[in-house]
C-alpha cells in the first residue's frame, strides 16, 4: 500500500530588514508621484543614502562575510563620486553654452544687419562647437558608466544589502543623468543587472522602476529619452532656428525664433540649477556613507 507523500517543506520567507522596509517605502512613494523627473530621482537617491547611514549604525560587520563587499563598494564609490564630478563639469559647460546664447539674444535684440548680426552668427557657430565638445565628453564617460551598470547587483548579508541599495540608487541616477544631460538623443546605456530579487522587496521595485523609466518598445524608448533631454534638445533646436533665420534675413520670423530661444534658455538654466544642487547633495551623502564604512573597517581592525 502506497502512502501519500508528505508535502515538501517550504522555506520560510526571510524576515525583511529595516533597510528593506524603509527603501521600499521610499521607492513606493517615488512611483506614486507619476512621471519621474531627474530632480525626483535624485531626491530619492539622496534619501537612500540617509537611510543607508541610519542602517549602518544598526548592522553588525562580519569580517569574513562582509570584507570583500565593503572593499568593492569603496572602489565603486570612488567611480560614482567621479561621475558626480563629471556631471558638475558637464553642467558648467551647459551654463557657458547658455551664456553664449544670451549674448546672441542680446545682439539679435539690437536688430539690423552689420557687425551685431555677424558677431551673433560667429557665436552660434561657437555654440555648435560646444555641443560637439560635450558629445566628446559624453563618449569618454559613457564607457565607465557602462562597465558599472553591467555589474550584477546582489547581497548576502544585512550590511551588504545596505551597500547594494546605496550603490544601486546612485547608479540609476548616474544612468539617467547621462541621458538627461546629453546633446545626443540616441545615446543609450544598459539597465542595471539585478539578482536575488526574492529576498529584498526594494530590489524588485527598483528593477520595475528602472524599466518604467526606460519605457517599453522602441518608440517609447525614444520618447523617454526625449523627455530626459528635452530642455537641451529644445534649446539646441531653437539656436539652430535663430541661425537659419539670421542667414535668411527674415526679420519677422527671426523675432519669433529669438523669443523661442529666450524661453528655452530660461528653462534650461533653471533646470540645470535644480539638478546641480541635488548632484552636490548626492555627492556629499555618498561621502558620508563612505566615511562611515571606513570607520567600521577601522574599528574592526582595532578590536
Amino acid at each position: 500500500m502506497r502512502h501519500p507523500k508528505a508535502p515538501a517543506k517550504v522555506a520560510p520567507l526571510p524576515q525583511k530588514t529595516r533597510f528593506d522596509r524603509k527603501l521600499a517605502a521610499e521607492l513606493d512613494t517615488l512611483r506614486s508621484q507619476g512621471e519621474i523627473g531627474l530632480a525626483r530621482l535624485l531626491d530619492a537617491a539622496i534619501t537612500t543614502q540617509k537611510i543607508a547611514l541610519d542602517s549602518l549604525v544598526n548592522v553588525s560587520y562580519k569580517d569574513s562575510a562582509d570584507r570583500g563587499a565593503v572593499d568593492k563598494y569603496l572602489e565603486d564609490n570612488v567611480e560614482i563620486l567621479d561621475a558626480c564630478n563629471y556631471f558638475m563639469d558637464k553642467m558648467e559647460h551647459i551654463d557657458k553654452y547658455v551664456d553664449s546664447l544670451r549674448v546672441v539674444l542680446h545682439l539679435a535684440d539690437k536688430g539690423g544687419a552689420g557687425k551685431p548680426r555677424t558677431r551673433a552668427l560667429e557665436l552660434l557657430e561657437s555654440c555648435q562647437s560646444m555641443e560637439k565638445n560635450c558629445k566628446v565628453m559624453e563618449n569618454q564617460r559613457e564607457s565607465c558608466l557602462k562597465k558599472m551598470l553591467r555589474q550584477k547587483l546582489c547581497h548576502e548579508t544585512e550590511l551588504s544589502e545596505v551597500m547594494c541599495g546605496s550603490k544601486a540608487m546612485a547608479l540609476m541616477c548616474c544612468r539617467f543623468l547621462e541621458l538627461g544631460l546629453s546633446f545626443d538623443p540616441k545615446r543609450g546605456l544598459p539597465l542595471m543587472k539585478m539578482s536575488d530579487q526574492g529576498r529584498s522587496c526594494w530590489l524588485r521595485m527598483l528593477q520595475e522602476l528602472a524599466k518604467e523609466a526606460e519605457g517599453g518598445g522602441e518608440k517609447k524608448k525614444v520618447q523617454r529619452r526625449r523627455c530626459w533631454s528635452s530642455l537641451l534638445m529644445q534649446t539646441e533646436a531653437a539656436a539652430r532656428e535663430v541661425k537659419e533665420q539670421m542667414k535668411g534675413k527674415r526679420e519677422k520670423e527671426m523675432k519669433y525664433a529669438v523669443e523661442r530661444l529666450k524661453i528655452s534658455c530660461r528653462e534650461l538654466e533653471n533646470g540645470v540649477k535644480i539638478i546641480e544642487e541635488r548632484v552636490k547633495s548626492l555627492y556629499k551623502s555618498l561621502i558620508d556613507v563612505r566615511m562611515t564604512l571606513l570607520g567600521i573597517l577601522s574599528h574592526s581592525r582595532s578590536n
